[in-house]
């Protein structure tokens, strides 16, 4: 309520409460005077009735009438009515003068209370011209800002066009970038095809030479050692790969709102599959890039995904602790692996497709039967799994652990067959076997890969970049082999794939991705070399008839 209105609301208190006393007290003074009259009536009217009577008495001493007995009984009963009706009436007139003073007491109190409303009238009163005052400012301060908002607001419609002008010069600029870059590429691809006709010339006259010196060399070197993972000169060398090296990318296509944690590709390399953060699987066709199909399932961020050797089934595992199997060919979920206790960052098929493995940070492995759904056996490791792959053979896993160690394990009853603990000085981030069984190739945050020969355990080469640009920033930065064995390869943090020679250890080249700014580029996949990746959100790298 402002103050006006508080002053006016106090009079009208103050009016309606005087209404109510002034009746009071008409009252009381209207009864205060009837009782005066009525009592001086009664003072009359005893007074005469004693004056009567003294007169009868008088005349009765004279005569003895019985009526003039009656006469003065009569008198004095209505003497001593008067009397108590007197007496009454004086009780009456203290009742009626006690309430006075009460009343009286009443205006006193009402009194002081009307100066007190009067002084907050007053107090009020200054308030609504202090009030005023300051309306009266504050319309002075709108004024003023309403000045200054304009002014601004030309500013800002200024700025506004000078913004417009500024982003019609970044459009210009823009488009005569990407008409340079077109040019660069389109030069850059005459370049690449030149060298590659080169390279395919020399490597079909050295492909003669090599072939015949290899089977002699295993032959003589090799025929007394073990063969390990079942597979040892029974299945890459029967195969002839005309490997080059990349350079540039092939096709950059965006897959997923988030990071894509993952792809693999079938046997054909026609079509692959893609995991990522966004907890979405999806299919594609390589040769058009457009997607062929979705697997729903996952509720997080899916880690690693994995095609069976027949094509038949895809394996898909990340942070919701489960890992899911579909059929490749209906796209229907097939069964939901679940006991780990925390997110699973690997996971394979066995050879034969009826059991599948995998890692979790929880630190186990876990080998699960595909027809029962269930675990068939759990097999503790001491660390957090980072990454697991199986060898061609089957008969051997590989996995990588967070605390820098590498270990190989029987697939078949999941005992340890060896461990390697002083590889790496930071995290092992994965460990990769070559399709001849041979070797195996680890990677870690320590930015170096390792060379094992799987025959005797023992590493033998030490894979790194000399000017120390290759650096490793993810716990699962994956490595792997050319599918001839020749070379290795993994993605570096500043968006460039490295290569280095198996033969020599030496970097053999550095490719840098066009279409990736500021990004790390996690890992590449060989069609057929190694059919899981690790890359990028909007770019997966693979062999295109059988070029990378």
């Amino acid at each position: 309520m402002s103050a006006g209105g508080e002053v006016d609301a106090i009079h009208r208190l103050l009016d309606e409460r005087d209404a109510r006393e002034r009746i009071c007290f008409e009252d009381a003074f209207r009864h205060c005077d009837l009782m005066h009259k009525s009592q001086r009536q009664l003072k009359t009217r005893t007074f005469e009735l004693e004056r009567r009577l003294v007169d009868v008495r008088s005349s009765s001493k004279s005569t003895s009438d019985p009526m003039t007995m009656a006469t003065i009984q009569n008198l004095e009963v209505e003497m001593k009515q008067k009397d108590e009706e007197l007496q009454r009436m004086y009780r009456q007139q203290a009742t009626v003068a006690q309430k006075m003073i009460e009343l009286n007491d009443k205006v006193e109190t009402n009194s002081k209370e009307v100066e007190k409303r009067k002084l907050r009238i007053q107090e009020l009163e200054e308030q609504v011209d202090s009030g005023e005052k300051r309306v009266e400012d504050a319309f002075a301060v709108k004024k003023r800002l309403e000045g200054e908002n304009e002014v601004l607001r030309q500013e800002i419609e200024s700025s506004r066009k000078n913004l417009e002008e500024a982003h019609e010069e970044i459009r210009k600029l823009a488009k005569e970038n990407q008409t340079l870059i077109e040019r660069l590429l389109s030069m850059k691809n005459a370049q690449a095809e030149e060298m590659n006709e080169m390279n395919d010339m020399y490597e079909k006259a050295v492909a003669a030479a090599e072939k015949a010196s290899k089977a002699k060399i295993n032959d003589k070197k090799y025929a007394n050692l073990p063969d390990k993972t079942g597979i040892l000169d029974k299945m890459a060398w029967q195969r002839h790969f005309n490997v080059q090296l990349p350079k540039r990318n092939i096709k950059a296509i965006r897959v997923h709102k988030g990071q894509a944690s993952a792809i693999a590709y079938d046997k054909s390399g026609k079509t692959l599959v893609s995991c990522g953060t966004d907890a979405a699987v999806r299919m594609l066709d390589t040769k058009s890039g457009s997607m062929v199909g979705t697997l729903s399932g996952p509720s997080k961020a899916v880690l690693d995904i994995e095609y069976s050797l027949d094509d038949k089934l895809i394996i898909a595992a990340g942070n919701d602790m489960r890992a899911i199997v579909w059929s490749a060919e209906t796209k229907r979920m097939l069964a939901t692996l679940t006991g780990h206790t925390n997110k699973i960052c690997a996971c394979a098929f066995a050879n034969d497709s009826k059991k599948a493995y995998t890692g979790s940070h929880d630190r186990t492995v876990r080998i699960w039967d595909l027809a029962k759904g269930a675990c068939r056996e759990k097999i503790p490791c001491g660390s957090a799994v980072n990454y697991l792959s199986v060898c061609a053979g089957g008969n051997i896993l590989g996995t990588a652990h967070m605390d820098c160690s590498v270990r190989l394990w029987s697939a078949r009853d999941g005992n340890q067959v060896a461990a390697w603990t002083d590889l790496h000085t930071r995290q092992a981030t994965s460990v990769e076997f070559s399709e001849d069984g041979i070797h195996a190739v680890t990677n870690s945050r320590d930015n170096t890969l390792r060379l094992i020969d799987i025959r005797t355990y023992n590493s033998i080469k030490v894979f790194k970049d000399p000017a120390g640009n290759y650096r490793n920033s993810h716990n699962w930065n994956n490595a792997c082999f050319s599918p001839d064995g020749k070379y290795v390869v993994a993605g570096s943090r500043d968006s460039e794939l490295f290569f280095w020679n198996v033969k020599t250890g030496k970097l053999e080249g550095i490719v840098w991705t066009l279409y990736l700014r500021d990004f790390s580029l996690e890992t590449p996949t060989f069609f057929g070399a190694s059919r899981t990746a690790r890359t990028l959100s909007d770019i997966f790298e693979g062999f295109h008839d059988r070029k990378f």
